[in-house]
């Protein structure tokens, strides 16, 4: 349910700017940035029944549209002892909450921040791209000026920036300049492009059909799709057993990729951290799941009841043999 009513908000979001008088929803952000999170650009007033808020170690009064904000700020900059407060919509205030008593984990967040990756990537770039074209073709915005995106948002409201628009184009508009326009981020994610016809040469699957496991070794111009890392694993330490792949030994190897199982992007295979015998099964049952981060190595094994992480370089050949006995 949560997911829909995300995407609700991400995608509608009618326009409540200037409409306070109509909600008993307390805003307690300076200026006129104060009507949206600043950390997703959502319309605080729409997400009343959603509503968090916190200071921030230096004393910054920060509200949220959803916990999944508050969660961020707790990761990355800290808050307060004791000044997380969650807006009770009986009472119409905001009343103490232990946020140790949330249950609400890292694996949660990079899930949310996934789902509302993928929405920005299907939707609301391409809207906000053609909004910025139709609307601000003639306006110099320096997105630099602005620390958090309510603060691009206020000011686009308070200046017509772009004319005189509604939610429904200003979060998109808005997402759009502070992810690509300002942080320079891509609108099609890094993932492992699959053909439809590569099958692993280890078992035989088409691995397109398993893109939260597809893994690739690059030979130069050749290249080699499996649908996990154990798969890649066996041919990487001895190709010929698996065909004619004689000629396509270790240091031939030009690049190695694997797909963050948090992330659900490319990285660099010999420089990930590797879970092994988790509660997680890949298409070949137990897998070496892969991620970028150590600490997102970490806390999967604790949520999943990892046995071990590894790097690259402690991968030996009989390790994904013995995965497949248990």
């Amino acid at each position: 349910m949560q997911k829909y009513i995300i995407l609700i908000f991400l995608l509608f979001g009618i326009f409540a700017y200037g409409s306070n008088k109509n909600s008993n929803l307390p805003l307690l952000q300076a200026g006129i940035s104060k009507y949206w999170c600043p950390i997703t650009g959502e319309n605080l007033i729409l997400n009343k029944n959603t509503n968090y808020t916190a200071q921030l170690q230096n004393g910054t009064q920060r509200q949220y549209s959803s916990y999944y904000g508050l969660y961020f700020d707790i990761s990355e900059y800290g808050i307060i002892k004791n000044s997380a407060k969650k807006f009770d919509t009986n009472l119409n205030r905001f009343t103490p909450i232990n946020t140790d008593n949330i249950n609400y984990t890292k694996e949660d967040f990079l899930n949310q921040t996934k789902y509302i990756e993928n929405i920005k990537t299907k939707k609301l770039y391409k809207m906000g791209e053609k909004i910025y074209k139709q609307k601000c073709k003639n306006s110099a915005i320096e997105l630099d000026n602005f620390l958090e995106i309510n603060e691009l948002k206020g000011y686009l409201v308070k200046l017509s920036i772009c004319g005189n628009i509604n939610e429904d184009y200003l979060h998109p508009l808005s997402i759009y300049l502070w992810d690509i326009k300002k942080n320079g981020l891509s609108e099609n994610k890094n993932i492992i492009n699959v053909g439809e016809d590569e099958k692993c040469p280890v078992c035989g699957m088409f691995a397109h059909k398993y893109p939260k496991w597809v893994a690739k070794l690059h030979y130069g111009d050749k290249q080699f799709a499996f649908d996990g890392v154990k798969d890649l694993m066996k041919f990487y330490f001895n190709p010929k057993k698996w065909g004619k792949y004689e000629r396509f030994g270790k240091d031939k190897i030009t690049s190695f990729e694997v797909t963050d199982y948090y992330l659900q992007t490319s990285i660099d295979g010999f420089k990930a951290f590797y879970v092994i015998r988790s509660d997680i099964y890949g298409p070949m049952g137990h897998e070496l799941i892969p991620f970028y981060k150590l600490e997102d190595a970490k806390v999967f094994a604790k949520d999943h009841r990892g046995k071990q992480i590894l790097n690259f370089r402690e991968i030996n050949e009989n390790l994904p043999y013995e995965l497949d006995k248990n």
